[in-house]
């Protein structure tokens, strides 16, 4: 009966095929993390994009409350809902040449 006893090398070469080279591991761990940081970056700035896409008359209002008070929640729900529902531009240029008095919020 010949029984073959793997050497501590073929043991080791063995773990390394089935584990990979550790730089492939390193390397699907960075991108996931980096994909995740951007994911979550948009995500934490989505008032600030809805409120420049609806040209906001207070824009910057609105990334400022989203920045200070949005990693609270309340504060992103806050700059959340100033961004869907402050006076756009246009609306707020029509008004003045109505010469209506403004509301503070202006549903569009």
């Amino acid at each position: 009966m010949n029984i073959h006893v793997p050497s501590t090398y073929e043991v080791y070469r063995g773990w390394q095929s089935i584990q990979g080279t550790g730089l492939e591991i390193g390397t699907t761990l960075l991108v996931g993390a980096v994909l995740v940081l951007a994911c979550s970056m948009v995500l934490f700035l989505l008032p600030t994009f809805i409120a420049c896409r609806r040209k906001v008359h207070n824009a910057a209002v609105v990334a400022v409350v989203n920045c200070t008070l949005g990693m609270t929640g309340v504060g992103w729900v806050i700059a959340l809902l100033m961004a869907c529902l402050l006076e756009t531009d246009a609306s707020r240029h029509a008004r003045l040449r109505r010469s209506e008095p403004a509301t503070f919020l202006t549903v569009p």
